[in-house]
């Protein structure tokens, strides 16, 4: 008897060819893909345009107006401190000869948030680009965060935001379309210890976001969401902090002016402009933050095992009441090799985009008194 050698499937002639076609499909379509994301579909003007911003008195919110204005657009600018708005508008009037429209209101009361869309519809005719920027960070292990603190995070992070786009799309209908750009973060995408309410929110704005930016599209409503890193924006004295508060003010403090690892808030406003101009729908920088979004989205349990190791090292204690980074300051600020150098690039980015110290930790948050 002649015993034959089995034949296995994947030595089949048909099947092996029929896997080489598909290959070689896939390989086209993935060369004409990302042939087609380096080709912009088109070249957005903003000049004239009103753009309307969230947070827009301090921080990245500022460094946005200042690259809007230089784009010739109207800028509104959004802001619960009135005298932050009024420093804020006097810049950015000396800066390009032009006047600013802002509005002091709470964007989580709708009624203060609808007049806000009124007045920009009775000075600039409605309001052809939204930028939804405000937002809070709230630092500190889970232990010692309350229910009362991931209320406060998600109205703002995404209950607003909501609330915001359903106010500006029937400008958009009016005027054939518009641009929405929601300031998302690294913390939208990537898990950080002791930032939960934080990257509740976060994660929260990117599925709401992006899924916009499908449904709106047919409307010719380009939605771009942005996940910045650490960014030069004098925003941690602004922070609030539960726990151990000067070691978390720390750790977040150097890490918001590290090289490498943090930008300016101006490369940032500038990256920005450029990714919605091209009709992006994602914008995610610096590089360090491409990376580590990449590596938890294809080796996820790779960046825990990282990252529980890491949260080893972070400070131990569950102190539950709030402070800001300003009150929170004095250990990083004694420090010989903080104020070598990272001090004064905070206090260049803490002057430049308005960030003056504040003490109350609820106001920040969002929280109302008892």
């Amino acid at each position: 008897m002649t015993l034959t050698k089995p034949r296995f499937p994947f030595k089949s002639p048909q099947l092996s060819g029929g896997l080489k076609r598909k290959k070689a499909l896939a390989t086209s379509l993935g060369a004409a893909s990302a042939l087609l994301h380096c080709i912009p579909t088109r070249t957005l003007s903003f000049k004239d345009k009103c753009v309307l911003i969230t947070g827009g008195s301090r921080g990245l919110g500022l460094a946005l107006a200042e690259r809007f204005m230089r784009e010739e657009a109207n800028v509104v600018l959004l802001a619960r401190d009135l005298e932050e708005l009024e420093r804020a508008a006097e810049q950015l009037s000396k800066a390009f000869n032009r006047d600013v429209l802002t509005v002091c209101c709470d964007i989580t009361e709708p009624g203060e948030l609808e007049d806000a869309f009124r007045q920009a519809e009775e000075r600039f005719n409605g309001v052809d680009v939204l930028v939804n920027n405000a937002g809070t960070i709230a630092v500190g292990p889970f232990q010692a965060m309350e229910i009362i603190d991931y209320d406060a995070m998600l109205k703002l992070q995404i209950n607003t935001v909501i609330r915001t786009i359903q106010l500006a799309v029937p400008s958009f209908a009016a005027k054939g379309g518009g641009t929405i750009i929601n300031i998302c973060s690294v913390g939208g995408q990537l898990p950080v210890p002791h930032m939960s309410t934080y990257c509740a929110g976060k994660f929260a704005l990117s599925g709401f976001s992006e899924t916009l930016a499908i449904e709106l599209a047919q409307e010719n409503i380009q939605v771009t969401t942005v996940y910045p890193g650490m960014m030069q924006t004098g925003s941690p004295i602004q922070a609030v902090f539960k726990g151990d508060h000067e070691q978390e003010y720390a750790w977040f403090q150097t890490g918001d002016v590290l090289p490498f690892i943090s930008v300016s808030a101006r490369d940032a406003a500038n990256q920005i402009i450029t990714g919605v101009r091209q009709g992006n729908t994602r914008v995610c920088y610096p590089m360090t933050t491409f990376i580590g979004a990449k590596l938890f989205a294809v080796f996820p349990e790779t960046y825990q095992t990282i990252m529980q190791q890491a949260a080893r090292f972070f400070p131990k204690g569950t102190n539950p009441t709030r402070q800001t980074g300003a009150e929170s300051k004095n250990w990083l600020t004694r420090q010989f090799w903080y104020n070598l150098w990272l001090k004064k690039k905070q206090d260049q980015a803490a002057t430049h985009l308005n960030q003056t110290e504040k003490s109350n930790a609820d106001f920040n948050m969002g929280i109302e008194p008892d």
